[in-house]
């Protein structure tokens, strides 16, 4: 049994792909360029929502002054509508009820702004996690252990009772970095196959399955 998790956010507990989708399309709208399906910004998240605004631009629109004009856009109107479609994946909240009660401690990870990480955590699971990290100033995105590595200490976790869960191949080099073992779930945003390829020392294709690897350490493929 794992003591302690480290869950990614975006597409591991919450499916908020629709409010960044509808964000990301609404600055392209605003700016006159063309605007993408779901599942295309599907396969641009993960990396940091400044990351995502520089995908979505065009080419000639990715110099730093226009990049932070999008940024500010981008960040002025998902503030206000990033609730808007947000849900908790079927079974995560009664997942996590009993991680808790069986003494499992859990923190949450993201390259999500840190304010905004803290608001829509405590927004869908108040009093579940112990400690939520997005990004600060400073600390360098995931896949850069760095943030783990702080969380890891200010949980003062025993690292080999630790494990990342999350849905991308981010996530999985996250984890390695830091030199914790990665589960991947694949109702998330990015392939089963992409977690394969990253590495990922279990899967999970259900809360079920997840589960029974942070509690029974049972491998799931």
């Amino acid at each position: 049994m794992y003591h302690t998790v480290l869950f990614d956010l975006d597409g591991t507990l919450l499916n908020t792909i629709d409010d960044l989708a509808g964000a990301g399309n609404w600055v392209c709208r605003q700016n006159g360029w063309p605007e993408y399906t779901t599942a295309e910004f599907m396969t641009m998240v993960g990396h940091g929502i400044p990351n995502l605004v520089s995908q979505f631009s065009p080419e000639d629109c990715r110099n730093p002054e226009r990049l932070k004009e999008t940024l500010r856009q981008f960040t002025e109107y998902y503030g206000a509508h990033n609730l808007d479609k947000t849900a908790a994946y079927p079974g995560i909240p009664a997942l996590l009820d009993r991680l808790k009660a069986a003494g499992v401690q859990m923190a949450v990870y993201s390259n999500k702004a840190d304010a905004l990480s803290r608001m829509i955590i405590s927004r869908f699971f108040p009093g579940v996690f112990t400690l939520v990290r997005g990004k600060v100033e400073g600390v360098p995105v995931k896949p850069d252990p760095a943030g783990v590595r702080g969380i890891l200490q200010e949980l003062d976790a025993d690292m080999t009772a630790t494990i990342f869960v999350g849905d991308s191949s981010v996530d999985v080099h996250t984890a390695h970095n830091a030199g914790l073992p990665a589960c991947g779930v694949t109702w998330g945003f990015r392939s089963r196959q992409s977690l394969v390829e990253a590495g990922a020392d279990f899967l999970a294709n259900t809360t079920g399955e997840l589960e029974a690897v942070l509690m029974e350490d049972i491998l799931c493929y």
